[in-house]
């Protein structure tokens, strides 16, 4: 049968008789639920019973004037035992029942409860009524159950809840207060298949399948701690893992919710916290709807910081370590563990006064709070193609300083981020490139591969460094935020290519940069002109590279003369 709010289980419970005669009594016990645990591949078929820990316990007379009168109430303790005194001079008909709701804890503020068939309230697992019980006579419940569809899902959606809390509660230096208590809204024939959070009310909609969906629960209680901890200015709305182009802003929420939930896992040592698990909700083993691992970003696979994926990665790298129990246990493949502290110190202390609040803010926030690792910072951000650094042209901020570039197509990846400081904090970057122009041949200059909202605009300069020849901002205004200029050289001199970010969401970002027009030139005479990548890789191909090859081994792979690269 489905457990619903109010309505009583027939357990039997067992009577403890008193030598003496009191007017007070003891109700103790213990109370499990059933979970179901998962791995990459949904549900594994194993269903143990485990504690219900920190709810409330309640001893009611259901006779009452027509009303279940509260007599006595109590916590359950880590272990789902619970023992109290029950003050009472009656002889009268009780009954014992664990709610999902933390209100005999007084630090603890959480409720699940239903969400159509009144009245609204928490879940109940009740025994039941023990008639003309003496108020001299202890009743010991022994030890009761919440099965699957008889209150399980209810109690889990509890303990998932106070686990978040509680990982919360090591940052914030205390549990949340009761003005910011969390409410969790749940029941199985809604037809809401997808879990939200709503920011009016605190209140975590799980969907109808979600019951058992830990991580899924798991992330929406990260949207609850930003909330509380934090700031956010997400336009919210739909998003989907696979898109690597989003706001900036939906992008960076999204995925520190994401790294919240699974830093919970990680915390109270669940297995596999890198990996998010969503099941359709099915009985029995399987019944897998998608998967991800946070740490190696399969299977889903991003770049910049306008990917969800790219940010929850980033953020998890920071502070995982070799003692992660993820899928490679005793390595990591990133540079940092940082206590979770240090993160935590950019949303709760920085982010709320940034505005279009993303990960930009989040790697200005960490260096301006004096928290270091440069060197380590980039190296682990770049694993996802996050690249908060100068780029290889720097310096080129200025007509003064532009780089030669050749006109012969050759691709060179750029990204728009100064540090002028050397301390890791971002600022704007304009990028200054020349080349010299042949009178009659018609020049493209393009940007190509953005990402991390890397919105480009170009500028053509005359060769006197301040006539704009011609400009250009978007292919597209909806979708495609590159750029593409055409020019015919009406002379044969030296013109100059301004890059610059426009206006947008963002400041930073990675992109190409390509120049054609010219025909491709054979540098160093190998009879080549494509293997751009060896022999002319050269600073007369491209400037600031460097000779790697020899004509012997053309492209590199350590045999010779292949003819080609």
């Amino acid at each position: 049968m489905r457990i619903r709010h109010g309505l009583v289980l027939l357990l039997l419970a067992i009577l403890v008789p008193a030598g003496v005669a009191r007017a007070d009594w003891t109700a103790s016990g213990t109370f499990l639920y059933i979970d179901r645990e998962f791995d990459q591949n949904g549900f594994t078929g194993a269903e143990p019973a485990l504690p219900i820990r920190f709810a409330t316990v309640e001893v009611r007379d259901p006779n009452v004037n027509g009303k279940k009168q509260l007599l006595a109430s109590g916590p359950t303790d880590a272990n789902g035992q619970f023992s109290f005194v029950v003050p009472d001079n009656a002889t009268r008909t009780v009954y014992i029942r664990v709610i999902t709701d933390s209100a005999a804890i007084p630090d603890l503020h959480v409720t699940v409860e239903n969400v159509i068939f009144s009245p609204i309230g928490p879940y109940a697992l009740a025994t039941s009524d023990f008639v003309n019980h003496g108020p001299n006579d202890d009743i010991n419940v022994g030890t009761m159950t919440a099965t699957i569809g008889s209150g399980g899902e209810a109690f889990n959606i509890y303990d998932v809840a106070v686990n978040a809390v509680d990982f919360l509660a090591s940052m914030m230096g205390g549990r949340p207060a009761a003005n910011q208590s969390l409410t969790l809204a749940w029941e199985e024939v809604t037809g809401v298949a997808l879990s939200s959070y709503a920011y009016n009310s605190r209140t975590i909609r799980v969907g109808d399948p979600s019951a058992y969906n830990d991580t899924v629960i798991s992330h929406e209680s990260g949207h609850y701690a930003f909330h509380l901890g934090s700031a956010n200015d997400s336009p919210a709305g739909s998003h989907r893992l696979s898109d690597c182009d989003q706001d900036l802003r939906l992008a960076f929420e999204e995925g520190r919710a994401t790294w919240f939930g699974q830093a919970v896992r990680r915390f109270h040592n669940l297995p596999r916290p890198d990996l998010y698990v969503k099941m359709t909700g099915a009985p029995g083993p399987g019944n897998l709807d998608f998967y991800f691992d946070v740490e190696t970003e399969t299977p889903f696979y991003c770049d910049g910081a306008a990917s969800e994926v790219a940010v929850y990665a980033s953020l998890w790298d920071i502070d995982d370590d070799a003692a992660t129990g993820d899928g490679t246990p005793g390595s990591d493949d990133d540079p940092l563990s940082r206590p979770v502290s240090d993160a935590w110190n950019v949303h709760a202390n920085y982010i709320p006064g940034a505005a279009n609040k993303s990960l930009e803010d989040f790697w200005d926030g960490w260096f301006t709070l004096g928290q270091g690792f440069l060197a380590s910072m980039e190296a682990t951000f770049q694993m996802t193609n996050v690249e908060f650094h100068p780029d290889a042209s720097e310096p080129n901020d200025s007509i003064g300083a532009a780089l030669p570039i050749a006109a012969n197509g050759t691709s060179r990846h750029l990204t728009y981020f100064a540090d002028p400081d050397g301390d890791g904090v971002g600022q704007t970057d304009d990028d200054f490139f020349s080349f010299q122009a042949t009178a009659g041949v018609t020049y493209t200059i393009e940007t190509q591969n953005l990402w991390g909202d890397a919105n480009t605009s170009l500028e053509l300069i005359d060769s006197d460094g301040v006539t704009i020849l011609d400009a250009h901002d978007d292919r597209n205004p909806f979708f495609d935020f590159s750029s593409i200029i055409t020019h015919t050289a009406a002379q044969t001199e030296t013109l100059y290519i301004r890059s610059f970010h426009s206006a947008d969401l963002g400041i930073y970002g990675s992109y190409d940069l390509i120049v054609s027009g010219d025909s491709a030139v054979d540098a160093d005479g190998d009879g080549y002109t494509n293997d751009v990548d060896c022999n002319d890789a050269d600073p007369a191909v491209n400037p600031g590279a460097t000779e790697v090859c020899n004509g012997i081994d053309d492209n590199c792979d350590g045999t010779t003369d292949e003819g080609f690269d």
